[in-house]
């Protein structure tokens, strides 16, 4: 999806004139019809500053985005808000595979999703990611398997106060709460703005009903 004001928007009418229309295109002189040519013609913008714009082009396998801090500064804040509008990737499977320790057999727990609802779970890699850090992690953290390649020990998982989730979570200062902050002051700037349009929008319907 194109953003506004980038390149003129074509609907199905576009393809049809007018016999106004026509005569008008017909009394150009050619350098207007080739400046016109030329702009119809202008190559879109690059992915990376239009995949905010389309839901259904963004990546939801975590084990598979790429990184935040790789997309252009001015466009981070239009990513994560498109990315918190579908919320962590959380896919429900039939089975998900087993991975063998020592002698038993262990695998991802769907339940872990209620417990840690910021969780991510990758069908690529089999391993599990943390929604809030991809989203606000800048690299200059300490190195965290559930923000780098994922965490896919499922033994420890069950180690009491050692769980892994727990230890990334941290204290109440911890990078991870940092950024689950971050999520939430974000989402908050997008409802109120959200809420000013709306208002708007009633505004001019009313204003439009009053109209003679």
């Amino acid at each position: 999806m194109e953003r506004p004001g980038n390149k003129r928007t074509k609907t199905i009418f576009s393809f049809f004139k007018s016999s106004g229309e026509a005569s008008k295109v017909d009394n150009l002189s050619p350098s207007v019809v080739e400046a016109s040519s030329r702009e119809e013609t202008r190559p879109l913008e690059s992915p990376t500053q239009e995949v905010y714009n389309d839901s259904n082009s963004l990546e939801r396998d975590p084990g598979l985005r790429t990184p935040i801090r790789q997309y252009s500064f001015n466009v981070r804040d239009e990513i994560r808000r498109a990315y918190i509008k579908k919320g962590p990737y959380q896919p429900r499977l039939p089975e998900y595979p087993r991975t063998l320790f020592g002698n038993q057999y262990r695998r991802f727990q769907p339940k872990w999703f209620g417990e840690f609802q910021w969780l991510e779970y990758s069908p690529s890699k089999d391993a599990v990611f943390c929604f809030p850090c991809y989203l606000f992690e800048n690299g200059n953290t300490p190195h965290c398997t559930l923000t780098n390649g994922g965490l896919k020990n499922w033994k420890r998982v069950n180690q009491g106060v050692n769980c892994p989730f727990l230890v990334h979570m941290g204290s109440i200062n911890s990078p991870h709460r940092n950024s689950v902050q971050s999520v939430e002051n974000l989402s908050n700037v997008t409802r109120h703005i959200n809420r000013v349009i709306n208002a708007q929008t009633s505004e001019d319907v009313r204003k439009n009903r009053l109209r003679p």
